[in-house]
């Protein structure tokens, strides 16, 4: 029987006391609709447990800052590993920082690099004290030969003084003007012209190296500050053999570097070509073109085999056309899944619990297969991996798939079909004005149209550039910018609406912008005139009548700098944000703290005869967010959650003049999740505005009135 992560009495996150068993070592699904349980489950006590035993597995002084780290609401869990979250926020500055990458690029460029003087361009070599003697051999074959220790000039220095100091380290020859003499004989003043070299041993070098040649260059090294020179006896030809880095031509000297120096571009003006390439050439090119480079250029070694492995992991996932180089924050959310789990597979890590969310945004089938078998690999590595997805083709990879619902979990016998229930077709074609967008520009040839008035889906593969479109191209046109594109009817004064995924820090109250006409009505109440409270004494973006000890949020955050950030419920207010005197104010038998605890559907009921209070709170629940709870911080949200909350608020602010922008909506959400998503999209085009959306999933696409295609992508049937 396989080990178990044993999971009994959870309640955090709303579960109702939930419990069930996950295999260690496989793929497991968990489903359900937004606020079901399934992501409290995944997040909040498996990865919040992980992270808690994780601190305490710190030293007391590592801890110091964080002992404020809370229990996990559960009776137990057992058989946990430490666990890593794959989602959408993205930490790291490029793919070859993702990737682990650039380190051991710049390590091989360096190891096996041709070093160039920036003054002369001629070839600078470096040499280890071991390496000194093959080099001797190749050159002074057979040969006696002199090593020696050039001493610096001294100006009118105590030269007696000094070859007394030398006599006494066991020196007995010097070479003084290019002769050998004895100590004994040396001049009183050599003169300051004259170059002077301690001898520091004559013998053969031996291509096989020897004990003794190693440490007399290791001695003249010591003297003369990393530099040997080599003299053949009968010859006299002489050879440089210098630890730094030094010109051949001209004898320049670089102070060495790290491969992080390399990195960082601070070598100075020396260049280091890898057959011909510098290392930004190199992290410039696509990770198709760098593989092939790594397999056809790079010998045998560990670096080079382990940069060929993690690119081979990143060619598997299609993400073949990114450079090392390129910035994360530019990546569409579908190449970002697919890079974090190639960069999982990079790791070599095993007994870990994977929780990757999102992970089947925007895939078609071919890449749907690639992302499941790359899924396949990771478990099969000994790790076990929990999808918090809807994506068919990769839940078929689950071993066992859980459903949640109402904060329990039930186990699906079978595969999981997702429920049908997609709204109907669009109304394609419906609007006649548009936004035409054609030409040549900044992201190459573009010929694209949007109907004003109307629900528009920007569609195309994952990685065809819809993003940088909607942000580089469309956004800008709409807000009047100079652009690159030939286009047209884009209108004046825009208000153009970019719902992206990331969230505020503010409550859900806050985010519905009722917050204040709601505190106006408890300051309006007779107990806070009477005792001189405002409406500043009911919100909580300022100091009054919130909890000083948490400043109004309810709980007291940690910022983790390598992990999740964490929180822990504010013993002073107990979570209810407010001061008591100001919490025991009540209009019709409620606080200000009670509203903030209330769901959107009650809260629409409670306040049925406050116009734009309850026409914020009505679109919030018909948008099917009627469970969320109006106190709850939006970073808690589930990104369908968030999203469907500002389209529900822009409902009441919508115009023709009104622009929404959303980029892959979808997201892995439930099926029930993404038709209330749409039915927002459609509500916001009937109160006048125009939507675009950036996606290719079929129910978007379905939904849409029209559908504009990226260069190169195949058309909608």
């Amino acid at each position: 029987m396989k080990q178990q992560i044993k999971i009994r009495g959870a309640r955090a996150g709303g579960l109702a006391a939930a419990g069930l068993d996950l295999p260690l070592g496989t793929v497991v699904g968990f489903v359900g609709r937004a606020g079901s349980g399934r992501r409290a489950m995944a997040m909040e006590v498996l990865y919040g447990e992980s992270r808690r035993r994780y601190m305490q597995a710190l030293a007391p002084v590592e801890r110091e800052g964080l002992s404020g780290v809370g229990q996990v609401d559960v009776d137990e869990v057992s058989g946990l590993p430490p666990a890593i979250y794959l989602g959408r926020e993205r930490r790291g500055r490029t793919v070859g920082d993702c990737l682990q990458l650039d380190q051991i690029l710049a390590q091989l460029v360096l190891d096996q690099g041709v070093l160039h003087c920036g003054g002369c361009g001629g070839v600078c070599r470096s040499f280890q004290a071991a390496e000194v003697e093959a080099a001797v051999a190749e050159h002074f074959a057979e040969n006696r030969c002199l090593i020696l220790a050039p001493l610096p000039l001294r100006q009118g220095g105590d030269w007696p003084s000094l070859w007394a100091e030398l006599r006494r380290a066991g020196f007995l020859r010097v070479q003084v003007g290019g002769e050998v003499m004895r100590l004994d004989d040396a001049p009183e003043n050599p003169g300051e012209s004259a170059e002077v070299r301690v001898v520091v041993d004559r013998l053969q070098a031996q291509a096989e190296g020897s004990v003794r040649f190693l440490e007399a260059v290791r001695t003249a090294r010591s003297i003369a500050l990393g530099l040997t020179l080599v003299q053949d006896v009968g010859k006299g030809k002489l050879l440089t053999f210098n630890q730094q880095p030094t010109c051949d031509d001209c004898g320049r000297r670089y102070e060495e570097f790290s491969p992080q120096d390399l990195a960082n571009h601070s070598a100075g003006d020396c260049r280091v070509l890898l057959h011909g390439h510098s290392l930004v050439e190199l992290r410039h090119q696509p990770l198709a073109d760098l593989q092939s480079f790594a397999i056809h250029k790079l010998g045998a070694g560990v670096a080079g085999e382990k940069l060929r492995d993690n690119l081979a992991e990143a060619m598997r996932l299609g993400v073949g056309g990114l450079g090392l180089d390129r910035p994360l924050d530019s990546l569409s959310a579908g190449e970002w899944q697919r890079l974090q789990l190639a960069a999982a597979l990079c790791s070599g890590l095993t007994g870990i619990l994977y929780i990757c969310e999102g992970l089947g945004l925007a895939l078609d089938r071919q890449r749907a297969q690639a992302m499941g078998d790359g899924i396949a690999r990771l478990a099969a590595r000994g790790n076990t991996v929990l999808l918090l997805d809807h994506d068919p083709h990769l839940l078929a990879r689950a071993e066992v798939v859980w459903s949640f619902a109402a904060g329990s979990p039930q186990r699906v016998e079978g595969a999981w079909v997702p429920e049908d229930t997609m709204p109907t077709a669009g109304r394609h074609g419906a609007a006649d004005a548009a936004l035409s967008i054609g030409g040549t520009g900044a992201l190459g040839v573009l010929q694209l149209e949007f109907r004003i008035g109307a629900f528009n889906c920007l569609s195309g593969p994952s990685g065809a550039g819809k993003t940088r479109v909607m942000h580089e191209v469309v956004v800008p046109i709409l807000k009047g910018r100079k652009n690159t594109y030939e286009t047209s009817g884009a209108g004046r004064n825009n208000r153009v609406v970019e719902l992206s995924a990331r969230r505020s820090r503010r409550t859900v109250l806050d985010e519905l912008g009722v917050f204040a006409a709601i505190a106006d009505l408890y300051a309006a109440a007779p107990a806070a005139q009477s005792g001189g409270y405002g409406r500043e004494h009911f919100l909580l973006d300022r100091p009054g009548g919130r909890c000083t000890r948490c400043e109004g949020s309810g709980r007291h955050y940690f910022d983790l700098e390598f992990l999740e950030d964490i929180s822990q419920l504010c013993e002073a207010c107990g979570g209810r944000k407010y001061r008591d005197e100001i919490a025991e104010i009540t209009l019709r038998g409620v606080g200000i703290a009670d509203v903030l605890a209330m769901s959107i559907a009650r809260a629409s009921r409670h306040f049925a005869r406050v116009a734009k209070v309850h026409e914020r709170l009505a679109a919030a629940e018909r948008c099917g967010l009627g469970n969320v709870v109006l106190g709850r911080d939006c970073r808690d949200l589930e990104e369908g959650e968030w999203l469907r909350l500002r389209l529900s608020v822009e409902w009441t602010r919508a115009s023709t003049r009104t622009w929404v922008l959303v980029d892959n909506p979808a997201g892995g959400d439930h099926p029930a999740d993404l038709a209330d998503t749409i039915y927002a999209l459609r509500e916001l085009v009937k109160r006048g505005a125009t939507a675009i959306v950036a996606d290719q999933h079929e129910a978007i696409v379905a939904a849409a009135d029209h559908i504009a295609l990226m260069p190169g992508a195949k058309g909608i049937k």
